[in-house]
């Protein structure tokens, strides 16, 4: 089903995020290839030395990388996906979505994106049920 499908994981900073390990896992033994993308929050829970071993990719994290903007910039990276996957998705992210903010590489890449996106939203209960957070939906 997946094979040969190039999914785009934005991984975002919360607890569940160690839980994207395991789907990185079950991605690429569908036959997907997984282009990780690690925001800042993420890289407190889980390593990229962690995502990328198991990726098999280079870890993007920057938007202002020269290394990275020189190689494949930021654009190209969100075009080159069949499909966007962000999980966990926080509250946070999920607002610079709804809010079209493009403030960092991972909602770069979000608003930038034609390719089809699949949000995975992990918080905390009240934070789910808060208003905002039910606007952004």
């Amino acid at each position: 089903m997946l094979g040969s499908k190039r999914v785009l994981l934005i991984i975002g900073g919360g607890i569940a995020a160690y839980k994207s390990l395991e789907l990185i896992r079950l991605l690429k033994k569908s036959g997907a290839f997984v282009t990780p993308v690690l925001t800042a929050s993420g890289a407190e829970f889980v390593t990229p030395l962690s995502v990328s071993a198991l990726a098999g990719e280079k870890v993007y994290s920057s938007l202002f990388d020269l290394t990275d903007e020189a190689e494949m910039g930021h654009i190209q990276l969100s075009r080159v996906a069949d499909l966007v996957v962000v999980a966990p998705a926080t509250a946070d992210l999920m607002a610079k979505m709804a809010g079209g903010r493009a403030e960092d590489l991972a909602s770069t890449l979000l608003l930038a994106t034609d390719t089809p996106v699949m949000v995975a939203p992990a918080m905390n209960v009240r934070m789910w049920e808060h208003k905002a957070t039910q606007r952004n939906l």
